[in-house]
């Protein structure tokens, strides 16, 4: 079982290293740390295993996916797609993880560490999407910054490496996000939007009407391309679109979403969330209000708890020296997220990142323990990070981007590109 699992990871590492190929054309520093980023989410796979057991006492939401997972493959590998034997409570959200993993052993055969070295390497792919999205919206620009974070945060790295819906909504948001960067670059993208909030309504709905929220503000804010015909037939057609899919998104987190109860009421999602008996449950209960006054707590409790001075055994420690790491990161840019108001009307991508981080620290507070926000805020940390690496000029050269000119000269900047197609560039001296 362990030869086929290593089999497994040595095929995946070469079919990583193509798509790093296609991805870092003529780039040694990408492709270098990409290739590093794929290492680390194959070796992730077996200390996610070793880490729930030894430090967990093999308590972990995968123990259920897997066992139901390997009921379906049995029928699966036989063109038998019924999913009585492995009494499924829905195909949305815990039901549709482990049809992917039945699927997934289906192929590979029941193999625990191989499933997760698949998981872990679409996560990856995912984190690709994410970095796509990001120099999408700004070119070379802050990409190392933004690619060092979204490469090697821990939490990125570690829960996206096992059968887990957040391994697979990294892959589905990542899609989502590099589409609806396209499209808010004027690029084609709307089929990866399609692509991605189909699966992600089946894993996590409500993360799916997050990013589709986001998407459709940042649409309706996009600044018009005067070098494209019908912009304003397709914008109606575009949102819609999404207007469907926000539709279908809503529909099914308010009636299969299991916490729900038909309800998106914060305040009942925190208490079927913290009510019952056995693993898990009257954990680091934390209190919620769904108070508006009371957003601050939330971000404290999505982003800094705990820190070190608060934090109890060693899985507690790692998670508060990462939160020390991104107070740290968000001291050091306090001048890009000062900018944030102005960059998210000249690339609307960034309005499609604040919204989604917004809404997410808002909703998923409700969750009410520690251990649950830890692991389910790793999808927001790709849109939030996109807030603290916003490119900025060098002091020395002075303003580089629209967003750090004044005022008066942005609205001048804006005008021309409304009323004469673009902006004025000043005309050359003619030759003497």
């Amino acid at each position: 079982m362990v030869i086929i699992a290593l089999l497994i990871a040595v095929g995946l590492y070469a079919l990583g290293r193509v798509v790093i190929g296609r991805v870092a054309v003529n780039d040694p520093w990408l492709t270098k740390a990409l290739t590093a980023c794929l290492v680390l989410h194959l070796l992730c796979a077996p200390l996610q295993i070793w880490v729930v057991d030894h430090i967990y006492g093999g308590i972990a939401d995968y123990t259920r996916y897997d066992t139901q997972g390997a009921v379906l493959a049995e029928g699966f590998r036989h063109f038998n797609f019924s999913l009585a034997p492995a009494h499924l409570q829905g195909i949305v959200s815990e039901g549709s993880v482990s049809i992917v993993a039945g699927v997934v052993f289906a192929i590979i055969g029941v193999n625990q560490l191989g499933a997760f070295f698949v998981f872990s390497w679409l996560s990856f792919i995912g984190i690709i999407f994410f970095y796509r999205a990001y120099t999408t919206t700004f070119g070379g620009a802050g990409r190392r910054r933004y690619g060092y974070l979204i490469f090697f945060l821990p939490t990125l790295v570690f829960w996206t490496a096992d059968v887990s819906k957040e391994a697979i909504m990294t892959f589905l948001l990542g899609l989502t996000a590099y589409g609806g960067a396209r499209v808010l670059a004027h690029r084609s993208g709307y089929w990866l939007i399609l692509l991605g909030s189909a699966g992600g309504v089946f894993i996590r709905p409500n993360e799916t009407l997050l990013a589709l929220g986001g998407f459709t503000l940042a649409m309706l804010i996009r600044p018009a391309n005067p070098t494209v015909r019908l912009e304003g037939p397709r914008r109606t057609v575009g949102l819609i679109f999404l207007g469907s899919l926000l539709g279908v998104a809503i529909y099914v987190t308010l009636h299969f979403l299991p916490g729900t109860n038909g309800s998106l009421s914060l305040t009942q999602i925190s208490q079927n969330n913290n009510t019952g008996v056995g693993a898990g449950f009257g954990s680091s209960n934390l209190s919620y209000s769904p108070s508006i006054l009371a957003y601050p707590k939330d971000v404290y409790a999505l982003f800094l708890d705990p820190l070190p001075y608060n934090a109890h055994g060693s899985g507690q420690l790692v998670s508060a020296v990462e939160n020390t790491v991104l107070l740290g990161v968000v001291l050091a840019s306090l001048r890009q997220l000062r900018f944030v108001p102005r960059v998210l009307l000249a690339r609307t991508y960034v309005a499609m990142c604040l919204l989604f981080t917004g809404a997410f620290v808002y909703a998923f507070a409700s969750l009410g323990n520690a251990g649950l926000i830890d692991r389910e805020r790793v999808v927001m940390m790709p849109f939030f990070l996109v807030l603290v690496c916003i490119p900025r000029g060098a002091k020395h050269r002075g303003p580089r981007y629209e967003w750090e000119l004044p005022r008066k000269v942005r609205l001048q900047r804006r005008r021309d590109m409304a009323f004469r197609g673009g902006p004025i560039r000043p005309r050359r001296a003619a030759p003497s």
